[in-house]
């Protein structure tokens, strides 16, 4: 019998649906969103979102309580990290503390996942995957609105690289919001961006002057760090999204870069009318389900992550659930013979009641000093609680006023630590919850560059260049408002 898988992948501007049985394509549709429901991965709007996703099922006819999902890689981050030669049991631990040393974000605000591969001799090495709890979080609850679930996920980039034959490669993929860049090295995918395109950048002379630099930057760091192991020319680019019907600019980027690009080809037969490109993500989500990749001779990655995050995976059966019915019999059959004792006492207890009631009397003096008592206890009570509280109150200010500056500190450190050497910073102010930046720069390309690396850091959710003014052919001033995250 055919194995259905019904994947699902959301971004800022649609839902993807992809329906497969094994390695045969059969339904998919998408639906367009309207601006704000989605915003960098996150599903900000779960109601509108998960009516969207109820109708696309609906029109599709689509019947299906379990979906593989994706998410998206803005603000995700991975990376391969090497350790001592560790026993198993002490890995994760290991991993856990080698994370929060590395990350620029602190733990408790990430899902971590992580797979061993293979390390140099003496050490251990493992690919760790961080995703923001607020986008798995957001995604989670809309998919429960729906009435549907999800026992495996997987990044964006992770999916481009599964459906590519090379170990090494590049791999490029544009969407209208955001373009992912992913270096292939030796099976292992290092390292990955996810860069959002700015509102301006609509046209195509826009995005692929940003996506060359990018790439540049990208490639030149992985080479820089990889004396040995360098990029060579002869490396293919694959381009996917819409930048793989771009046959000219494909071209011009090939002239740009150095390296020979061409379109990403479809892993699988698609039916007539499916645009593949469109599609990659989901389709990458059927490898995953089926470890077509390696079977197939599809893919040479080495990464095969499940980054569902473990307080939204489902409980395996346990003994206790399966006792759970015989026990349920049993328990019966005793409240039955428990029945029957108590109606053959009944009668005793009568001539019992008799003589309590002597008792009783005891017992209502007794009580009516014991209440005396309470209510006293009670406004004791009353007095400590109100102390109480108005401490906590206090304590709850500070503990506000700490997380405010520890905000403010890593805000400050990443604005700085992100300039550009070229460029310097005149003043730096701040009006909760806003950061003016004004400084110059040799010219726009340094000031730009600058704002995509605050960008990329994302700790801040709105960017506004409020004034670029040329002073001189070597100094271009510049102000910067930036409004700080949750």
């Amino acid at each position: 019998m055919a194995k259905k898988m019904v994947t699902l992948y959301i971004d800022d501007t649609s839902i993807r649906v992809l329906v497969a049985h094994d390695k045969r394509i059969k339904k998919w549709a998408d639906l367009p969103l309207e601006p704000g429901l989605v915003k960098n991965g996150v599903v900000l709007k779960e109601a509108e979102v998960t009516a969207k996703v109820k109708q696309l099922f609906r029109v599709r006819k689509i019947r299906a309580k379990k979906v593989i999902i994706s998410v998206s890689g803005l603000h995700c981050l991975t990376r391969p990290i090497i350790l001592p030669q560790l026993p198993k049991e002490m890995l994760e631990e290991a991993v856990r503390r080698e994370a929060k040393r590395v990350l620029p974000v602190p733990l408790e605000q990430l899902y971590i996942s992580w797979q061993s591969i293979p390390a140099p001799e003496g050490k251990s090495q493992v690919f760790l995957v961080a995703v923001p709890c607020k986008a798995a979080d957001a995604l989670f609850k809309m998919l429960r609105q729906a009435g549907l679930k999800s026992d495996l996920m997987d990044l964006k980039p992770l999916l481009l690289a599964r459906v590519v034959k090379e170990a090494t490669a590049i791999i490029v993929d544009v969407q209208p919001t955001e373009f992912d860049i992913v270096i292939m090295a030796d099976g292992v995918p290092q390292p990955i961006r996810t860069v959002s395109l700015p509102s301006e950048a609509q046209s195509w002379q826009k995005k692929l002057l940003m996506i060359k630099d990018d790439l540049t930057r990208t490639i030149e760091f992985f080479n820089s760090n990889n004396p040995e192991n360098s990029l060579d020319p002869t490396v293919p680019i694959y381009a996917s999204g819409e930048l793989a019907n771009e046959s000219e600019l494909c071209q011009s980027l090939s002239d740009e870069i150095g390296h020979p690009v061409r379109p990403l080809p479809p892993p699988l037969e698609c039916p007539a009318g499916l645009d593949p490109n469109r599609y990659l993500v989901n389709i990458g989500l059927v490898f995953k389900k089926l470890s077509l990749a390696n079977e197939a001779g599809l893919s040479a990655t080495k990464i095969n992550l499940n980054i569902v995050p473990t307080v939204y995976r489902s409980e395996p059966i346990s003994l206790t659930r399966v006792l759970a019915l015989p026990s349920a019999v049993i328990a019966i059959g005793l409240l039955f013979f428990l029945v029957v004792l108590v109606q053959n006492t009944a009668g005793d207890i009568a001539t019992i009641r008799s003589q309590l009631d002597t008792t009783d009397q005891l017992v209502q003096q007794k009580l009516a000093q014991k209440q005396n008592l309470t209510e006293k206890m009670a406004e004791l009570e009353k007095k400590i609680a109100a102390a109480e509280t108005s401490g906590g109150n206090f304590a709850a200010v500070v503990t506000n006023l700490e997380k405010q500056s520890n905000m403010v500190d890593d805000n400050f450190e990443v604005i700085v630590n992100s300039l550009p050497s070229a460029a310097s910073l005149a003043s730096l102010s701040y009006t909760n919850p806003t950061l003016t930046i004004k400084g110059t720069a040799p010219s726009e390309e340094e000031v730009f560059s600058y704002l995509r690396e605050l960008e990329a850091s994302g700790r801040f959710a709105d960017i506004t260049i409020t004034s670029l003014k040329k002073i001189t052919d070597e100094r271009m001033d510049f102000t910067l408002v930036l409004r700080a995250g949750e």
